[in-house]
């Protein structure tokens, strides 16, 4: 044991209690079967067969412990200050079923193959969890444009995202090129080959395996 003082309320130490939280949820159906209200974070978690993923459905081996991506849902009333009622709108609820619209409207990926866990959450609390999770599992699909609000427009007439490249299809979204798809192939399995490695940051890996004792 370390002779530090723990500090309950440090950075660290706060993510992965939220970290946890999440993963303590139990997984449903993607999208959840009963709306609800509040915002929070979110896991996808892909069990299915694309060869794109073969890597990271066996490194997770049916735990749904390595989330193919991780999101946040802020509430409605953000920019009208702080409020101490909870929310009556359905914000995570309403951007996961935006991304389950996504999937379903893609080639080669399918929705039933994905599993979700999510975690209502006080508005504070938010992106510190959503950056935990992030650098806890470095899931694949963060940064390569699935949460993307863009549509139409411009948009229509510019490159294609890497998840839209690789997963063609998605209503108001530009396809990507050959190049583009196998870029974003490529960077999948270079992010899950990194998952099996510690990271080199000291704070973020003893946080990771502090967080994989609950899974």
């Amino acid at each position: 044991m370390s002779d530090s003082e723990f500090d309950p309320l440090a950075v660290e130490n706060v993510g992965v209690t939220l970290a946890v939280q999440l993963l303590e949820q139990p997984t449903t159906e993607f999208p959840p079967p009963s709306r609800f209200n509040g915002p929070g974070v979110y896991a996808l978690y892909y069990t299915g067969s694309n060869p794109a993923y073969a890597p990271l459905v066996a490194l997770d081996n049916g735990r749904c412990a390595y989330p193919v991506y991780v999101g946040r849902a802020a509430r409605e009333s953000k920019n009208q200050g702080f409020s101490p009622l909870p929310s009556k709108g359905e914000e995570l609820y309403k951007r996961i079923r935006k991304h389950y619209d996504s999937v379903s409207q893609t080639t080669n990926i399918q929705a039933i193959d994905f599993k979700v866990r999510y975690l209502v959450l006080k508005p504070a609390y938010i992106n510190l969890a959503e950056s935990v999770l992030i650098m806890a599992f470095r899931p694949p699909w963060n940064g390569m444009g699935l949460g993307s609000n863009v549509t139409g427009g411009p948009r229509m007439a510019g490159k294609g995202s890497l998840w839209d490249s690789l997963h063609p299809g998605r209503k108001g979204r530009p396809v990507g090129s050959d190049e583009t798809a196998k870029l974003a192939a490529d960077l999948i399995a270079q992010r899950v080959a990194e998952l099996y490695e510690p990271s080199s940051d000291p704070i973020i890996r003893a946080m990771h395996e502090r967080i994989m004792r609950f899974v």
